[in-house]
């Protein structure tokens, strides 16, 4: 009890404790300290370096109920007078004073890719402290104002712990929108002390007023004043004595522990960044010098202590308090081992850009100690002010206080890099006058730090042709809106993917005649013509050849005139005998008499049997439909030839189908199939009166329906030739 009334009157009232919450570094994007906030953060630079003992130093103070100035006020003859009564009336229901100091040994970090590892070594002092009003009056007046009532101190506790941390972590930048990072921290105790209350009450008698402690209270140390020879053998005279002592202390006593931190980055869009961290989450066994004071369940008279006395400073008076309060209480003590968890942490935060060199953003942080939660809430405005220099100012509503601006700055010259961070400027400066102050400053040597980029396309300005655009690395730092390859500085089609061989554009048909300067960009053909084809190689353009299929001379708009009779083929009735237009190109034969016979079927050379049966076999057509597939068109060509070299030929055009379906249908079907096939020979100039063109559907099958191979067999088209 005496150590739990010492430590509380010690941090409330000394003068030279401060306060770092981090919530201002949390903005401030240079330093690599910035994993301590977030361990998803990535730095700028590759190689990290700590300056042993000066990369990080911190120290802060928080208290949410009083400042120093309410413990006393100054006479008129400038004189001054304790005021405890003051200090108590500002205080909350709860109140909680957190303090501590902290410097990194050691840290070192090395960027591999889309990763980020560190380490570090980080000596960190605590203290903690929760309690409840009643709790201050009770030491100040005693428990007489508190006759008959049961005073409720479940969340009063403390904790003040000297310890360090060993970390290995790691942080990824999974996509160009998620980062996510972790940190493992195996912790050494050397010293602490802390409170274990559970559901601790006090209640006073009416009968004798005495002091009634209902549950126990446990105050857990380890320390090396709880052991032979204590610190005295770090001042030891012996020299090897001495060395042994403190390398028992620094490395060697089995107070051990564990800790994590973990956080994620997401970036929303080019506006909105936002973030989570858990932090602090751990545990230390506390299992060297150890010594625990048991209050004793009981009645107790306790009529207060002199606090004025006590805060007067004189030694005589602080031992007489501290006797006095060891002698009102009982006791018991036990070397039993016990665990201390670290003040947990949760920051939650946005930021959102104002333009690439400032933004704004908030954040909320809530820790967690003795049960309780004290949450604070930060705003802050961040300024890239030049490639090296960094600025962030910060409002933070924290320790029931609105009165909190700070300031932070990083500056980078060659490789050191210097940061100064503040959450209360005016409070790091008069400490007395404010609830929190806190500074944070460090030097770093980086390494491998991103050449100067104005337009931050990742593309040094040495190196970039287009320093002030965003652009590629693949194309020196240019643009290319259309992604063809071509930058858009070089690029006659900026808007359009095309190939670089034309300056950007495309080439639809990919004829070698790019789009702009071709009369038909989606049909491959030369570039003598434009980009038209010449289907029929006659040297006339599709779009000027009337016969696109046949060659044909200029004159005839690309149409042939085989007999040269000066009528074209397909005007031609007989296109292999000259003859005159009037009787549309055969010749006039005088005949004493016409005998009409019907037309017989031919008889056909063996070669010309072989065209016939060519088209039988390979004439298909689309499932269901009457369309030629196309793959058909060659053997129907030959087919066309035959019908040209024997004019006195005709050809009858038969369509078949299976039994499938109905047949109504199927006879539609035929017919449709003929006549398709019919169509394509008169558009070859074949002329109408030489084509006959039926559909049978299935009433000629010349094989069974029963079986998909005799259903294939029927499904036909026949093709006679007559004359």
């Amino acid at each position: 009890m005496r150590f739990f009334t010492f430590l509380f009157l010690f941090i409330a009232c000394q003068k030279s404790l401060l306060s770092w919450q981090g919530l201002t570094l949390h903005n401030l994007n240079s330093p690599v300290q910035g994993i301590k906030t977030n361990p998803a953060f990535i730095p700028e630079s590759k190689i990290h370096i700590g300056i042993p003992f000066i990369s990080h130093l911190s120290a802060y103070y928080g208290n949410n109920s009083f400042t120093y100035h309410d413990f006393y006020k100054v006479r008129s003859d400038d004189s001054v007078q304790i005021d405890i009564d003051n200090a108590i009336s500002k205080m909350g229901k709860r109140n909680y004073i957190s303090a501590g100091i902290s410097t990194d040994i050691l840290s070192i970090g090395y960027k591999l890719g889309p990763n980020f590892f560190h380490a570090g070594i980080t000596e960190q002092l605590q203290f903690g402290f929760s309690f409840d009003k009643a709790l201050i009056e009770l030491l100040d007046k005693g428990n007489g104002p508190f006759i008959g009532t049961e005073l409720d101190f479940g969340k009063t506790g403390f904790d003040a712990s000297h310890y360090r941390e060993y970390a290995l972590g790691m942080s990824r930048q999974i996509n160009e929108k998620f980062s996510a990072g972790f940190r493992i921290k195996h912790l050494y105790g050397m010293e602490n002390f802390s409170s274990t209350t559970g559901s601790f009450g006090l209640y006073t008698s009416p009968e004798d007023y005495s002091l009634i402690i209902p549950t126990e209270v446990i105050i857990h140390t380890s320390s090396l004043e709880n052991s032979e020879p204590g610190y005295d053998g770090i001042d030891s005279e012996d020299k090897s004595e001495k060395r042994k002592n403190i390398r028992n202390y620094l490395y060697k006593m089995d107070n051990r522990g564990w800790g994590i931190d973990i956080g994620a980055q997401y970036v929303y869009n080019e506006k909105w960044k936002y973030g989570i961290a858990l932090n602090n989450l751990g545990y230390i066994r506390w299992k060297s010098n150890v010594k625990n004071f048991r209050s004793e369940e009981g009645s107790y008279s306790f009529g207060g202590v002199d606090l004025k006395g006590f805060i007067n400073d004189s030694t005589t008076n602080i031992q007489n308090v501290l006797d006095s309060l060891s002698g009102s209480f009982g006791t018991s003590e036990n070397s039993d081992h016990y665990s201390s968890v670290l003040p947990a942490n949760l920051r939650l935060n946005a930021s959102y850009n104002l333009n690439e060199n400032s933004s704004i953003s908030g954040l909320l942080h809530f820790e967690y100690f003795k049960e309780s939660l004290h949450p604070s809430l930060t705003f802050a405005y961040n300024l890239k002010a030049t490639r090296n220099i960094s600025l962030s100012t910060s409002w933070s509503y924290l320790n029931n206080s609105a009165f909190n601006f700070g300031a932070g700055v990083s500056a980078n010259a060659g490789p050191v890099q210097f940061y100064l961070v503040s959450d209360n400027v005016y409070g790091t400066f008069l400490p007395l006058n404010t609830k929190s102050a806190n500074v944070q400053a460090g030097f770093n040597l980086i390494f491998g730090r991103p050449k100067r980029d104005r337009d931050r396309d990742k593309v040094a300005d040495k190196n970039d042709k287009c320093p002030d655009i965003p652009g590629l690395p693949a194309l020196e730092g240019c643009p290319d809106k259309d992604m063809d390859g071509v930058p858009d500085h070089a690029d006659a089609c900026p808007d359009t993917a095309g190939l670089k061989k034309f300056e950007g554009c495309p080439d639809s048909d990919n004829d070698g005649v790019p789009d702009a300067k071709d009369a038909c960009p989606d049909l491959p053909g030369l570039e003598i013509f434009r980009g038209c084809p010449d289907t029929d190689g006659d040297s006339i353009p599709d779009l000027e050849d009337d016969c696109i299929y046949d060659k044909g001379p200029w004159m005839y708009n690309g149409c042939p005139d085989t007999d040269e009779d000066g009528i074209i083929d397909r005007l031609d009735s007989c296109i292999l005998v000259p003859g005159p237009a009037s009787n549309n190109g055969c010749p006039i034969i005088e005949k004493n008499e016409i005998i009409n016979r019907p037309p017989q079927k031919a008889v056909l050379e063996a070669e010309e049997q072989e065209v016939l049966n060519r088209v039988f076999s390979n004439l298909e057509f689309e499932t269901g439909k009457a369309v030629i597939r196309p793959e058909s068109y060659s053997s129907l060509e030959e087919l066309v030839s035959l019908l040209r070299r024997k004019p006195n030929y005709k050809i009858l055009i038969e369509g078949h189908t299976d039994n499938t379906g109905s047949a109504s249908a199927n006879k539609v079907l035929s017919q449709k199939r003929a006549d398709v096939v019919k169509e394509y020979l008169q558009k070859r100039m074949i002329d109408e009166y030489r084509i006959r063109s039926f559909g049978h559907g299935s009433e000629k099958p010349i094989a069974t329906n029963s079986t998909a191979e005799g259903r294939k067999l029927n499904r036909r088209v026949e093709f006679t030739v007559l004359e």
